[in-house]
């Protein structure tokens, strides 16, 4: 009987050092992962700023590669887009504010 306890002893700690060892992996990818995730974050960023650098650099340029030219005067039309949309939602959201304030008739609930 004590051999049987041994054994499931052995087996308990064997048990417990493998969850152990897995839970400190994990621990590690996770860190590791963490540290990718970062960095591709700032290539992003770094990417971006690069684009945006070569916008400014080129949006005016006469001279400009046909194919930059092209895509600075689709960011511009994107942009103007993006204000007129941008300026019809305060629209809306004032009309409708406008519209509740007015059927408000004062008494309280």
């Amino acid at each position: 009987m004590q051999d049987f306890f041994n054994k499931l002893g052995k087996t308990a700690v064997d048990v417990a050092n493998k969850a152990g060892n897995k839970a400190e992996e994990l621990v590690e990818v996770g860190k590791l992962k963490s540290k990718v995730s970062s960095l591709k974050s700032d290539l992003s960023g770094t990417k971006k700023e690069l684009g945006e650098r070569c916008y400014d650099l080129f949006r005016d340029d006469e001279n400009a590669d046909g194919t930059v030219k092209s895509l600075c005067e689709k960011i511009d039309s994107l942009k103007d887009e993006i204000a007129s949309l941008e300026e019809e939602i305060s629209n809306v959201r004032s009309e409708y504010k406008e519209k509740r304030e007015s059927e408000y008739d004062g008494d309280t609930l």
